[in-house]
Formats: structure tokens, C-alpha cells, sequence
């Protein structure tokens, strides 16, 4: 079935000469980041003047400009984002790219003239979350790097909205939106832009070393008819970080392949992949698009580079001056290539130059710099000969476009009236969690208020075979929706949830936008869960309009931005999360098949756990996250509901009683974590 013959050809800008070459090459439209609020706060990316001036130049060409601003904010940027946003409104490039459901309601309230594109940092990979986001505005989605292809055409079918797939570039390990574990190291967190890639590094078990979740990158090059002809908008090439050299090959490679597989499709995939050969870039993987059940994505044994792998330096000499490292490679280098070396300790990377080149027999002499040493890793990451010159996009002379965010202050969220019946249906007090319902056994020990319990299929057969045998009843228990919600999930968690209320449990946390087209009987407790990502007034205030009148704050947030951002709100409405050994990674295929270890340790001796079910696998830490000891506090700022999470333990009476014991005292719990408790995120 083809009824779209023309698909957008989306490519990544990370500074002015990445655009350059982008254009040159074929993009239909690019994407940027402006300084600050996008997810590659590290990239060169652009001046407000810069900004406007090509904004300018691209409509000009007939093609289409995006900006990123797909992050989540935190309460004391709220000014700063609407000025961002009035800001993006005079310039009037085609769309912004949001992940944070304050800035659609900002768009929609002040702003209503600018289209809004949903990243794939909303995490949404079903056709109900797509049609849930249309409803508000949202012209088009960038679906999770996830799904396979039938799913692909299971949600094309079952939308009209803008479809956006990313076609090429480095992968996630982790479900976009729900990686925790860079924020957890120490505060620099993906959902602000400033992930340290902890998937890329090294890992020790019990029984070796390795890369365990470091991918390589995606090319579905040669499925790119298959989704022209089901109808996707837009197919996207990662790549903000990458070189103008990179992206330039990728375009002309995809470009290529749009242009001429129906005249010559065989060929035509034939070239694009040729031309693929100079990216440079890690091995490739086509993930799970045709294969679910896919594992060899990862490479544990290459180092986490990018780039062509050279060798590793066998030797190091002092010619002419100059530090040399000798590899034994195939490969012809010249003067002025450009390598990436990797400390075989983890420790160090780094691109250079080559400013000498000496060849023999054996291998060959490049130059080095003082910091690496033998048994380093060397990969060649661009080639002086393919270096192309390209038109400017953006004039040297800047001096005529002057538009600036400027500083005016947003408008206020008015106060929130809640009928004060509804926060009888959750009393104050400690709730507990967990993922497993055999669990629940341990929990009547010391009952909580109520016990919040993972929607698997696992527990759903449980709790229709078991629930009679447990001393709770249906309004005891709390049902907490996986954050991860694909397609081929929609029609079971449909009858699941139907059933449920039919049988009268009535308490539901939701964790995905498309779990809202689940619920439609007002008799049904929604509660937003921790994933939802309520770090300001504005997207708290969005999703309260659709029907949340409970908040679990996001395990990341902070004390200060929890205060600042609930300020206009009544706090009985919140849940504040104050033990749990939190997820870090979520990874959609299970990995226990293909490593055979449970605990891991990074370079600084941090335990973490590998976890594996069926078709999933987390990572958690091995010390807990806990504030066990700030309720007093909590209290006095007018939180009353805690929510104890015992998920992922192989969960013991004792140890159960203690937490709970310790709870009652407030006593701080030894070994544990802060998270971002008290820091907050980091600040650049």
C-alpha cells in the first residue's frame, strides 16, 4: 500500500558547517538545538542571531527548519523557556521538538501558532499515545527506536498524525525517556541534556570485562522504500555530536536511495550502502526492526567508540620529534585524518589529527599524544580526502537579524482548587511497592495504606488465581502501568485494565501520555506516576486538565524544585518516593541469555544489577536510593503520602520490617544513595 510517495529526509545540525554540508547534500529539512534546553547540550550548536538568519536562508531553499527543545525544565527556568519560546515564535522556523508536556501547554496557551513535534524522549511507541498527543496539539511524532517494523505499520495504520522514525545513527540502550543512570552518577541526566553515556563504558563481573551495553549504531538504509511505502513523514539520521563530514555521507546515502530505489531498487540500496562505507562510525545493527528478539546490537568486546576500529598501539617511539604509536591495520592513513583514541582503562578518549604518518611492512607509525600509551584503542574517524567544501547557509555578516528572547516574565499557573473529598480516596501514610504480587504475602506483616503492584502479565494471572487468598481487598491495592507502552501491548492492557474495574480495583498510576486513552470512567483514581516527569507548574498543570488529580514526584527531582514546583498546588495531591532501588536502564530484549551475570561494578567500584525477564531487562543499583530520614521535612512542607518501593529485591520478611521500622524512627539507612536529593541536576 503506498500512499505517500514523498518522505522528509531529516537530518541533524550540530553547528554551522553541519548545516552546510546537510543542505548541500539532500536533507529536506535539518534540526538544531539553540543554546540551551535540548538533548545535546554538549554540541556547538547555535546563536540566537545564527538561528534567525537561517531560519531565513533554509525557507528560502524550500526546506524546512526544526528546533530542539526537548528536555524536561525545571521550575527556575520557567522564565527562561517562555522567553525561548516567544523567542522561537518571531523567528518562525517549522516546529519545535518537545519532550516536556509543560512546553506544550506554554505552546498551546501563549503560542498557539507554532507546531509541535513530540520526541522521541516522550517515549511513545503505540498508536494510542500518538492519537492521545494529537489531541493536543501535536502535528507529528518521532516513534521509539524500539519498535519493529510490523508495529511501524500497525501505528501508521492507526493514526493520520506525522509519523518520524530514526533511520541511522547511534542507539539508546535504554527505552528514550527513561534512562536514570547518568542523573543517578551524579546529576547529569538525559532528560536535561547532559547524559555522560554510561552505556558506553566499561564494566566489570565476577567473570570478565567488557562494553556490556554499549550498541552499535542503526542503518535501515535498506528498509527505507518499506516505510515510504506505508506512509512515514520523516525519516531521521541521528547525529547533533557528529562532524560535518558524517553527516554529509549519511545524507547523500539515504538521498540516494529516496531518489532512485523505484526506478532501480536493488541498485540503488546497493550505492546507498557503498556510500555508507565512509561514515566512519561504529559497526551497524538494524536493532529489533527486524527481529525482535535481536541481541547483537551490542558488541561487549569493542571498545565504545566511534569510528573505524584501527588496532590497538603496540608500541610507542620518538620519531622525528614527534610521539609515535605503531598499529598493525589494513588500513591506509594520511596526514590530517582524524583519529579517536580510547585509554584501554576507560579513562580517557580523545580525537587528534594525524601530524605524521610513517609506513612499513608491519603496520604503521601515527602520531600520538602524551596521555595514551600501549594497548590503547585507535579508530579513524575521517579522512582528509573526503572533506568537501560547501555553500554557507548562514551569511558572515549577521548584523541585520536582531531578534533576542528578551526578559519578560511568564504567566502565572492560577491555584488549583481540589474538592477536598478527593484526597480522602488516598489516605496519609507509607505506601509500599512492588513488582511481584507473591510479595504481597510479606506486606501483610505490617500493612501499608495501600500497596502499589506492577501490571505484568505474570502478576494479572496471579491476581485473578490468588487475590482471594490475601487479606486486601480490591481498593487496597494500587495498579502501576510499565512506562513502556508498545503497540502490541494496547489491546492486551485494554481487556487487562477492563477487567480490573469491572472486579473493582479502581487505582491506577499511569506512566506513559497514551495510558490516559485506557480510562474513560470517571470513577477511576488516576495517579501520574514518576515518569511523566512533573518538574514544573506547566506540566503539572497539563496533566491535572487531563485528570490526574495525584502526582508521584520523578525519582530524579530535587528538594528545592519539588518545593518551587508545587507551590500552586495543594501537596496532598502528592507521593513522594522515599526508598527504592530505582531503574536505571530499561532495555526491551532480555539479556540473561547472553550474559550470564547478575552484578556488575563500573570503574569506581559501583555495584549495579542486571535483571532480566521475559523481553525486558532493568539495571538498578546495588545501594538503595533513600530519604527514609527527610519525612520530618516533608511533612512540614505539607507532603504526607511515601511511597516505599521494594521492586527488584528478592524480598525477605526481616528486611521488609526494617525498612518499614525504620520509616517510623526516620532514621538515615546505611549505605544508601541520595540521588539527586539534595544537589539537583548538574549545572554546566
Amino acid at each position: 500500500m503506498n500512499y505517500n510517495n514523498f518522505i522528509e529526509l531529516l537530518a541533524p545540525v550540530g553547528s554551522p558547517e553541519v548545516l552546510d554540508a546537510a543542505i548541500d547534500e539532500g536533507a529536506d529539512a535539518v534540526y538544531l538545538g539553540l543554546q540551551g534546553f535540548n538533548a545535546r547540550l554538549r554540541a556547538k550548536n547555535f546563536s540566537y542571531k545564527q538561528f534567525e538568519a537561517a531560519v531565513d536562508k533554509i525557507h528560502s531553499l524550500k526546506k524546512r527548519i526544526y528546533v530542539a527543545i526537548n528536555t524536561v525544565f525545571e521550575e527556575w527556568e520557567a522564565n527562561k523557556i517562555y522567553n525561548i519560546l516567544k523567542y522561537i515564535n518571531n523567528v518562525a522556523p517549522d516546529a519545535v521538538i518537545v519532550q516536556d508536556f509543560g512546553i506544550i501547554k506554554l505552546i498551546k496557551d501563549f503560542f498557539p501558532d507554532i507546531k509541535i513535534h513530540a520526541s522521541t524522549q516522550m517515549n511513545v511507541s503505540s498508536s494510542k499515545g500518538v492519537n492521545f498527543l494529537s489531541k493536543y496539539g501535536v502535528s507529528r511524532v518521532v516513534l521509539g527506536r524500539e519498535l519493529n517494523f510490523q508495529e511501524i505499520k500497525n501505528i501508521r495504520y492507526n493514526t493520520s498524525a506525522e509519523l518520524e522514525l530514526f533511520v541511522h545513527g547511534a542507539l539508546c540502550i535504554s527505552v528514550s525517556g527513561l534512562c536514570l543512570f547518568s542523573s543517578f552518577l551524579g546529576g547529569k541526566s538525559a532528560n536535561r541534556g547532559t547524559c555522560t553515556q554510561p552505556c558506553r563504558r566499561l564494566y566489570n563481573s565476577d567473570k570478565h570485562s567488557g562494553y556490556f551495553f554499549s550498541p552499535n549504531d542503526l542503518m535501515l538504509i535498506e528498509h527505507v522504500p518499506e516505510l515510504i511505502d506505508i506512509g512515514i513523514n520523516s525519516i531521521k539520521i541521528e547525529g547533533r555530536m557528529r562532524s560535518a563530514e558524517y553527516v554529509a555521507t549519511v545524507v547523500k546515502a539515504y538521498r540516494y536511495v529516496i531518489d532512485n530505489y523505484s526506478k532501480k531498487r536493488e541498485e540503488a540500496i546497493k550505492e546507498g550502502v557503498l556510500i555508507l562505507k565512509n561514515d566512519f562510525a561504529r559497526d551497524k545493527t538494524k536493532y529489533f526492526f527486524v527481529n525482535k528478539n535481536n541481541k547483537d546490537f551490542l558488541n561487549p568486546n569493542q571498545t565504545s567508540g566511534t569510528g573505524l576500529y584501527l588496532g590497538k598501539i603496540i608500541k610507542i617511539s620518538t620519531i622525528d620529534n614527534l610521539r609515535m604509536g605503531f598499529l598493525k591495520t589494513k588500513y591506509t592513513l594520511s596526514i590530517n585524518d582524524t583519529i579517536r583514541i580510547h585509554s584501554a582503562d576507560d579513562k580517557n578518549r580523545k580525537s587528534l589529527k594525524i601530524k605524521n604518518v610513517l609506513t612499513n611492512k608491519n603496520g604503521i607509525f601515527i602520531s600520538i599524544s602524551d596521555e595514551f600509551q600501549v594497548g590503547d584503542s585507535v579508530y579513524l574517524i575521517n579522512i582528509r580526502e573526503l572533506r568537501k567544501s560547501y555553500s554557507h547557509i548562514i551569511p558572515k555578516k549577521l548584523d541585520k537579524y536582531k531578534k533576542h528572547p528578551g526578559n519578560t516574565k511568564i504567566p502565572e499557573i492560577l491555584k488549583n482548587p481540589v474538592n477536598k473529598n478527593v484526597y480522602k480516596r488516598f489516605p496519609q501514610g507509607l505506601y509500599v511497592k512492588i513488582n511481584r504480587f507473591k510479595d504481597i504475602y510479606i506486606t501483610q506483616s505490617i500493612r501499608a495504606v495501600k500497596v502499589i503492584i506492577d501490571i505484568t502479565k505474570e502478576n494479572s494471572i496471579e491476581i485473578k488465581k490468588s487475590f482471594s487468598l490475601i487479606s486486601y481487598k480490591p481498593d487496597d491495592i494500587i495498579l502501576y502501568l510499565n512506562p513502556y507502552f508498545q503497540y502490541k501491548d494496547e489491546l492486551w492492557l485494554k481487556n487487562e485494565i477492563e477487567y480490573y474495574i469491572e472486579n473493582g480495583f479502581k487505582n491506577f498510576i499511569l506512566n506513559n501520555i497514551g495510558h490516559f486513552s485506557l480510562f474513560q470512567k470517571e470513577s477511576v483514581n488516576l495517579i501520574c506516576g514518576p515518569y511523566l516527569y512533573t518538574f514544573n507548574k506547566y506540566s503539572i498543570d497539563f496533566l491535572l486538565k487531563l485528570g490526574c488529580n495525584f502526582f508521584i514526584s520523578p525519582i530524579e527531582n530535587n528538594k528545592r524544585n519539588l518545593i518551587s514546583s508545587t507551590e500552586n498546588f495543594n501537596r496532598n495531591s502528592w507521593f513522594t518516593t522515599i526508598f527504592a532501588y530505582p531503574e536505571l536502564f530499561q532495555i526491551q530484549t532480555e539479556l540473561s541469555s547472553k550474559y550470564n551475570f547478575g552484578f556488575f561494578a563500573d570503574k569506581m567500584n559501583n555495584m549495579f544489577n542486571l535483571i532480566s525477564s521475559n523481553d525486558s531487562s532493568i539495571v538498578v543499583p546495588e545501594r538503595p536510593f533513600s530519604i527514609i530520614d527527610k519525612i520530618s521535612y516533608l511533612k512540614k512542607k505539607g507532603f504526607h503520602r511515601f511511597i516505599i518501593d521494594f521492586s527488584y529485591l528478592n524480598l525477605k520478611k526481616n528486611y521488609y520490617k526494617s525498612i518499614i521500622n525504620l520509616s517510623q524512627t526516620q532514621g538515615v539507612l546505611e549505605r544508601s544513595a541520595r540521588f539527586n536529593w539534595k544537589n539537583g541536576f548538574y549545572r554546566e
